[in-house]
């Protein structure tokens, strides 16, 4: 399995060196940091093209490996596309012109095809998308108030929009919470994706992980409960009174026991 990983980055990168229009291949995630590979990887790339072909190359696809046996391929984003071959296989990548490369964001990456300071260029891109610190005064006051809206929209039968602030907005806020209260467990200090906070916490933070989970399986109100006495319970020694003030105000507008 691995190695068909490899072999599919070798077979792309040998596709667009053939290619004069091609300026870079710029492996991402775990297509460049190989050891992370399972049988759920995708390949994550961006095609770096002369000014002008990129459009070409999106709307084109037979530079892929085995082109013949993409069976999805749909248009994501203004420059990228997600394919699934045949085998289930999936490609999530980008192609910019020349030109657009200053403007990506990047963290791992490996360089496979450099002909115009792609290593330079998109290593500088990489220092610019480090993540700005998480506020904790503001990620605590968004998570208190996303919870507010997602369980009034429970009540009102918005069940599907409130699940929608419950599962997703308020666990984001209470991810970046918990990285800063909780250490990652020794060796994955590292680990964490600077894009998603929701990618490897598993890993950095096991037990909690699996609370998190299953407070996403209860319903839509007990989850939002569950949230709240978890933050309250791992930020026991950080929260000042102004925040237990503002815990109070919640709970006493959604008739909550303390």
């Amino acid at each position: 399995m691995i190695q068909d990983f490899l072999d599919f980055s070798d077979r792309l990168t040998a596709s667009l060196s053939e290619r004069d229009d091609v300026l870079g291949l710029i492996f991402l995630g775990s297509a460049a940091q190989t050891d992370r590979v399972d049988e759920w990887s995708d390949h994550d790339f961006f095609v770096i093209v002369k000014d002008g072909n990129a459009e070409q190359l999106r709307q084109d696809l037979s530079w892929l490996p085995d082109h013949n046996q993409i069976v999805i391929s749909p248009r994501e984003t203004q420059h990228g596309l997600k394919v699934v071959y045949e085998d289930g296989h999936v490609l999530e990548f980008a192609v910019f012109d020349n030109h657009e490369l200053d403007t990506v964001t990047a963290n791992v990456f490996v360089v496979t095809i450099d002909r115009d300071d792609i290593f330079k260029r998109i290593d500088a891109a990489a220092q610019r998308s480090v993540p700005k610190p998480v506020d904790e005064k503001t990620e605590f006051e968004l998570f208190l108030s996303q919870l507010l809206i997602g369980v009034g929209r429970a009540r009102r039968g918005e069940t599907l929009t409130a699940g929608q602030f419950i599962r997703a907005y308020c666990v984001n806020h209470v991810l970046g919470l918990l990285r800063i209260w909780a250490a990652p467990i020794a060796g994955t200090e590292t680990g964490q994706d600077s894009f998603n906070r929701f990618r490897r916490f598993e890993w950095q933070h096991p037990e909690l992980a699996a609370r998190l989970e299953e407070l996403q399986q209860l319903p839509v109100e007990a989850s939002a409960k569950g949230l709240l006495h978890l933050v309250l319970e791992i930020g026991a020694d950080s929260l000042s009174d102004e925040q237990l003030h503002q815990v109070y105000v919640v709970r006493h507008r959604l008739g909550w026991r303390a």
